[in-house]
């Protein structure tokens, strides 16, 4: 059995709905308020009688209201009880106490399916003087499964996992939006629940009462911006949580913009908006494929001009960018196959050994072009402050650089081959 408290009754004296009893009955003693039933492990379409007792100094008379939202109420003879409908059931008329309590009885009948059901009482407990004063009313609920052993739920309205221990319910499986844990001091912040990290914040977030608790003194960076991100450049404190205009790291890199920080988005405007070490990637337009695999070298849709093809060589690459990777025969002497973009011998007759197959036609081709002057604003310069198409067939890399490097050293070994130097 659970019980707890319920929220504010709609009932008056004679069974008239209203909106609770606080607002008319007053002055009292608040009564103690219980609910029992039996059989304690109902089956499914058993009947079960419940009892409430409604105990206080001032209670010469007393009434209820009861209320469930599945299976059906009935009223007993004798007990001043009418229905509402059934699910609702009302006192008909004030009863008395004896020795300062008072009690009501009514049935419930449990569906014909396995479940779980809240039993709701409002009640009140008056001095019999026929006037308002003088009365206290309480609230409170009780909740058990029928057809099943049932288990304990906590209303989880946030959805973290943990639920509200003021709002438990019982029930044969877990009921949507309850949880099988209590203890949230917080259920309508996700980021508060029993298990939470401590955060520098002034809120109890793991909810053990404390607030901040064993959160050591670390450097606080100056934050000018107020993103969040504290710059390395700027004043620092020792501090536990970080004063107004501080943050617990270093990370910006552009501490006069609260849109630059790490984990902004970037877009496409010659800048780092992310503080990760690059501008604009993977904003600007790309174009062509292979080797003329190109990234836009301005914001403007439809700026982006692909490479120029080139001669296709046996080096796992797509130089004439038609989607495919050494596909054309005579790239190396005869006898020799080009199986993994070096020509050997034993593998052909001087064509392709998988000639039309494309396993990395576009896909090292835009890779080439990323790592390659495929990726502008990374590290060039032009009156934009991007990197320009160097016009470098192999990517677009500034000459000098590796793909160039690469290249001379392609074409040396060609050369020895005719010469028969090197087969």
């Amino acid at each position: 059995m659970t019980t707890l408290a319920a929220s504010q009754a709609h009932a008056r004296r004679g069974g008239m709905a209203v909106e609770g009893c606080n607002g008319c009955h007053n002055g009292g003693a608040t009564p103690e308020l219980t609910i029992d039933y039996s059989p304690k492990n109902p089956a499914v379409g058993e009947t079960v009688t419940l009892q409430v007792q409604i105990r206080a100094t001032n209670a010469n008379v007393g009434g209820i209201f009861l209320h469930t939202a599945t299976g059906r109420l009935s009223a007993i003879d004798g007990q001043g009880t009418r229905l509402i409908d059934e699910h609702q059931l009302v006192h008909s008329a004030p009863k008395r106490a004896s020795g300062g309590v008072v009690r009501f009885d009514a049935r419930w009948i449990a569906p014909g399916a396995p479940g779980g059901v809240d039993v709701e009482v409002w009640a009140l407990a008056a001095n019999g003087d026929n006037g308002p004063q003088g009365d206290g009313a309480s609230a409170t609920k009780t909740a058990f499964a029928y057809g099943c052993e049932g288990a304990t739920y906590y209303l989880d309205r946030d959805g973290d996992g943990y639920g509200d221990s003021s709002a438990p319910t019982v029930d044969c499986a877990q009921p949507a939006e309850h949880a099988p844990v209590g203890g949230d001091c917080d259920d309508f912040s996700v980021n508060v629940h029993p298990d939470q990290d401590e955060a520098c914040n002034g809120s109890d977030d793991d909810c053990d009462g404390e607030v901040d608790e064993g959160l050591v003194v670390t450097t606080q960076y100056e934050d000018a911006d107020g993103d969040g991100y504290g710059s390395f450049f700027g004043a620092t404190v020792e501090a536990k949580c970080p004063p107004e205009g501080y943050a617990p790291n270093s990370s910006d890199c552009n501490d006069r913009s609260p849109d630059v920080h790490p984990g902004a988005v970037e877009i496409c405007n010659f800048a780092d908006d992310d503080c990760d070490g690059r501008v604009d990637e993977g904003v600007r337009e790309v174009c062509g494929v292979g080797m003329c695999a190109r990234e836009a070298t301005a914001c403007t849709p439809g700026s982006c001009t692909p490479g120029e093809p080139s001669a296709e060589v046996c080096n796992a690459l797509d130089d004439d960018c038609d989607g495919e990777v050494d596909e054309d025969p005579g790239l190396c002497a005869p006898g020799e196959g080009c199986p993994n973009g070096t020509c050997s011998s034993g593998t052909g007759d001087g064509t392709p050994a998988s000639a039309g197959s494309a396993t990395s036609a576009g896909s090292t081709g835009s890779a080439a072009a990323s790592a390659g002057g495929g990726a502008p604003d990374e590290g060039g310069a032009n009156s934009g402050g991007c990197a320009v198409d160097t016009g470098d067939p192999r990517g677009g890399a500034p000459w000098g650089q590796l793909p160039f490097v690469s290249l001379l050293a392609l074409l040396a070994l060609r050369r020895l081959r005719k010469t028969g130097t090197i087969r």
